[in-house]
């Protein structure tokens, strides 16, 4: 295992700025990774220290592990020093100590302690040689800053892996190029119900970079929800919604989900404004009524939904399009079945399972679950894109059936056959005496 040096951003900074020539480094160590987390820096031997600067710091695993002051040295060097430790690991040998003091400027030298190796970090101003090189046509291009091992015992430095964590980075910020970031960052998505579906559609959205969610579930985490849900066991009794903001925001501190903990069937009234708020509403609740009271509300308020679950006791996934007035809501779609004679099976979604009276043993893994979360959220996304003009972003119908499990036997569109199998359908228009589609008694007669 090769050891490997973290450098905060704003810690580079200052090394690379400071008056001095070299001095020491404040370190958090994990041995088992051999990694090591640089937490503040001292100008010169006898400097003023500074620790714990950085916000890096501050979200990294090793936030609490002990901070070792003064146990590390950074030195000024000759960018020679960076080419030559570069050449010697391509070789998988080690530069001579003797000749890596040579390059230290201004003679700054600072012995490390013998009987056991001693992390070191050098800054180098790479400029004059890059110009020297011929830029990007040369040879490989020494970096500003390398990581060392030095081993007065052996006579050796042996030069390691070194990464510049930046303050604020933007995860997402190297997908700008391929991937239409402007055209999602400021739209907003509200999820009916953060469990293990709309968790995982979560977290695809926002690594689809929809960073503003509204994250709305009652409901509070608890043991056997572990087995299926994208929040660790940690947050155990906290409500879905709150806990799931706090993942997303962890993984990336430009995410500005917003956790409300609201029923959308007793709390309609505070759901409805809520609503208004979203460019698209991914229903993941679970049972017959809170889907439709979401659809209802959705669809009353024009906005396009998608609606996920498994049927069928997680023998198929199911991710629905609804765009008014194109297509017909929940309501239209499961009447169609009915009328076809086909199954209606959104009846068992209204089965408790876990625990209670309504027991039902925990049928569909998480992982398949996951897989119908995500590709809710690429219908939601893709629907955000398509109304932009990205030809690239059609879906290949409205209503998307996953076989997880499938049955024998079953009328279509669940007469899938194979795991893995995605099949898309139509939905159909909106039936004119729907209670969500169509024209309300009271507004129709006004209207006349």
């Amino acid at each position: 295992m090769s050891a490997a040096v973290v450098l905060p951003e704003l810690y580079a900074k200052r090394l690379f700025e400071a008056g001095k020539n070299s001095g020491t480094l404040a370190v958090k160590w994990n041995a088992g990774e051999e990694l090591a987390l640089i937490d503040g820096y001292r100008d010169g031997v006898h400097g003023t220290g500074r620790t714990g600067l950085s916000e890096v710091t501050d979200r990294h695993e090793l936030r609490w592990a002990s901070t070792n002051p003064d146990t590390g040295l950074w030195f000024r060097v000759d960018p020679e020093l960076h080419v030559l430790g570069m050449y010697a690991a391509q070789r998988d040998a080690v530069t001579m100590l003797d000749a890596f003091r040579e390059y230290v400027k201004g003679g700054n030298w600072t012995n490390p302690g013998r009987g056991g190796l001693t992390l070191a970090v050098t800054v180098a101003d790479v400029t004059p040689y890059i110009d020297r090189m011929g830029g990007e046509d040369g040879p490989p291009l020494p970096l500003p800053f390398a990581a060392w091992l030095l081993n007065p015992d052996t006579n050796a430095a042996e030069k390691i892996p070194i990464m510049i964590a930046p303050e604020h980075a933007d995860p997402l910020a190297l997908l700008s190029g391929p991937w239409p970031l402007s055209d999602l960052e400021g739209k907003t998505v509200a999820i009916v119900g953060v469990g293990s579906i709309g968790s995982a559609a979560a977290e695809a959205l926002a690594g689809y970079g929809v960073r503003r969610l509204l994250l709305i579930d009652p409901d509070r985490l608890g043991k056997h929800n572990f087995a299926r849900h994208r929040v660790p066991e940690t947050h155990v009794g906290r409500y879905k919604a709150v806990a799931m903001t706090e993942v997303l925001t962890h993984r990336d501190p430009q995410m500005k989900p917003e956790a409300l903990t609201l029923d959308v069937i007793y709390d309609a009234d505070q759901v409805r404004p809520v609503l208004d708020e979203a460019d698209v509403v991914l229903v993941a609740s679970d049972g017959v009524d809170s889907r439709r009271a979401a659809n209802h509300l959705a669809r009353r308020a024009g906005k396009p939904i998608v609606l996920a679950c498994v049927l069928e006791d997680g023998a198929y996934g199911e991710v629905m399009r609804i765009r008014p007035p194109r297509t017909g809501c929940l309501l239209c779609a499961r009447q169609k079945l009915i009328d076809d004679g086909a199954l209606d099976p959104e009846p068992a979604l209204d089965r408790g399972y876990g625990t209670g009276t309504r027991h039902l043993p925990m049928t569909a893994v998480g992982s398949d679950l996951a897989l119908v979360g995500q590709l809710a959220a690429k219908a939601t996304v893709s629907t955000i894109l398509e109304e932009r003009g990205y030809p690239d972003q059609h879906l290949p119908g409205s209503h998307a059936v996953i076989g997880l499990r499938p049955k024998t036997n079953m009328e279509a569109p669940f007469d899938i056959e194979h795991a893995g199998e995605v099949r898309w359908h139509e939905l159909p228009p909106p039936r004119l005496n729907c209670p969500t589609c169509g024209t309300p008694s009271w507004r129709a007669s006004s209207a006349a």
